[in-house]
């Protein structure tokens, strides 16, 4: 009788067990979105540090006016993968390290061309100052133009008198990307360079004024080279 009853329980369990096995739902995991897509989300949380200059992620930031009372920005931002954030984050540390190189170098400006950001830091020991202007139309003769991409070094001159406006914008395609253009005299002593450092497809342009004071008068040669970036950042001046 005792192996009977065993025998019976053991049946039910395997019963039920196999009911179990049948009735259960297995949730799909999530897809795994695409680098470029993941890093629209994560580009939105980027800011500049006024401080250091430097680039960071701030998940606190609102995206926009509704994140105040439904954060979707948020759930976006949690819903990027490890491994894209984690090369997300690789490049924009790239980008940091020459900013760090740089910003503090003698008489060299740093421009941000980012979607949120028209930001400029100035070298105080420098003599070259820019200034963003709330204006972005310039005024005035275009007297020089430079387009800067690839690993070529573009070049072109222009004679500097007088007030002058400077506008920078980008066709860049790659995430972050960092530029450089310097002012050089007939006998090639630098005069001046300006770091353009930019986020994502940013193709806003910006105006600023440029002072130049060590060489009104001179004509300029400027030498332009792409450091970060698979596009190109143009800087027109004026006068």
């Amino acid at each position: 009788m005792n192996k009977l009853i065993i025998t019976g329980m053991i049946c039910t369990a395997l019963s039920i067990t196999a009911c179990s096995d049948d009735n259960t739902i297995f949730n799909e995991p999530a897809p795994i979105r695409t680098y470029e897509a993941d890093a629209e989300v994560l580009s939105q949380f980027v800011e500049v540090d006024s401080r250091t200059g430097l680039f960071s992620i701030n998940p606190g930031r609102k995206v926009t006016a509704t994140d105040y009372v439904v954060n979707r920005s948020r759930e976006q931002l949690l819903e990027v993968s490890s491994i894209n954030r984690t090369r997300f984050e690789r490049e924009m540390e790239q980008a940091n390290d020459l900013i760090e190189a740089y910003r503090d170098a003698l008489n060299v400006s740093v421009i941000y061309t980012t979607p949120t950001s028209g930001l400029v830091r100035n070298n105080e020991e420098g003599t070259m100052r820019l200034l963003k202007l709330q204006s972005d139309n310039i005024d005035g003769r275009t007297i020089a133009r430079l387009s800067v991409s690839g690993d070529d070094i573009c070049r072109t001159g222009f004679y500097s008198m007088g007030d002058k406006r400077l506008m920078v914008s980008s066709g860049n395609t790659s995430m972050f990307y960092v530029s450089q253009i310097s002012f050089l005299t007939s006998d090639n002593t630098n005069k001046g360079t300006i770091l353009l450092v930019g986020l994502g497809g940013n193709s806003l342009p910006y105006s600023y004024s440029l002072a130049l004071p060590e060489v009104d008068g001179e004509y300029l040669n400027i030498q332009g080279k792409s450091l970060i970036g698979n596009g190109s950042v143009t800087v027109g001046i004026s006068q």
